[in-house]
């Protein structure tokens, strides 16, 4: 896992403690999408993630 996904994993944690399932399906999309956000300046200056 790359370290801005594992980043943002230990936020979404922080705010949703308990919800395994949550972080497992968060965590599925922000790994397909975090590449494509870095790679494309305007989705990443939109805050997406």
């Amino acid at each position: 896992m790359e370290k801005s996904v594992e980043e943002f994993m230990i936020k979404v944690k922080e705010k949703n403690p308990g919800e395994k399932e949550f972080h497992q399906a968060v965590q599925e999309v922000v790994e397909s999408l975090m590449p494509f956000i870095q790679k494309n300046p305007k989705y990443k200056k939109a805050k997406i993630l």
